[in-house]
């Protein structure tokens, strides 16, 4: 009988994942500033696969690419809170230098940036709501992001999210981010625990 009631609110929670639409397929009110200097609003939808945003205005649909985009910003129907995004020249897979979407998630001395991409993954993972079934048994899609430092001197890097990574990016203030690292024990491949180290960092750097 428990196994049977087990199965059964699986079932219920796979279905209200499979209800959800992810980010990437909502619509999001918010306000795209283009590189000539014009501020628009409306509903956003993105795509940071192809670099490129929708801009929904009076039923009309508009299609920005990244290299028309200076800036964009929207309250995420998903997150239920306010994202941020700019367009910056980077190199992407032995592609050309060009700009490309990176969402702004601490910013300071080092900033933490991100790019969200979806993948189909083959493990059962119920329950977490970047998780969605797809049709294939046993397969769902996951929202998942790399992430990037940008310097105060302006280099653009990958991060591994390893601690041996991360660490030389404190410089002198090392030994004390180990503590606080430890002390809190954040993860260095958690989003919001990689959000706090930044902006500890930030304001201790600005602190001294």
């Amino acid at each position: 009988m428990i196994k049977i009631v087990f199965c059964i609110l699986l079932m219920n929670v796979a279905l209200v994942i499979n209800a959800q639409n992810l980010p990437n397929e909502l619509w999001h009110p918010g306000k795209i500033v283009l590189d000539e200097g014009d501020t628009l609003s409306g509903q956003i939808q993105y795509d940071f696969k192809t670099n490129l945003v929708q801009l929904a205005v009076d039923n009309k649909i508009k299609t920005f690419s990244s290299q028309q985009v200076l800036f964009l910003s929207f309250h995420c129907q998903f997150f239920k809170r306010f994202r941020y995004f700019y367009s910056i020249p980077y190199r992407l897979k032995g592609s050309m230098n060009v700009p490309v979407f990176f969402e702004i998630l601490a910013e300071g001395r080092l900033t933490l940036m991100a790019r969200e991409y979806v993948v189909i993954e083959n493990m059962n993972r119920y329950g977490n709501p970047m998780y969605r079934p797809m049709g294939s048994v046993g397969s769902r899609e996951i929202l998942t992001y790399d992430y990037y430092f940008l310097t105060d001197s302006g280099d653009l890097n990958l991060y591994l999210e390893k601690k041996k990574d991360l660490l030389p990016y404190f410089g002198r203030y090392e030994d004390a981010m180990v503590r606080y690292i430890k002390k809190q024990r954040l993860k260095v491949d958690r989003q919001q625990d990689l959000v706090k180290i930044i902006n500890y960092y930030n304001d201790l750097v600005q602190s001294n």
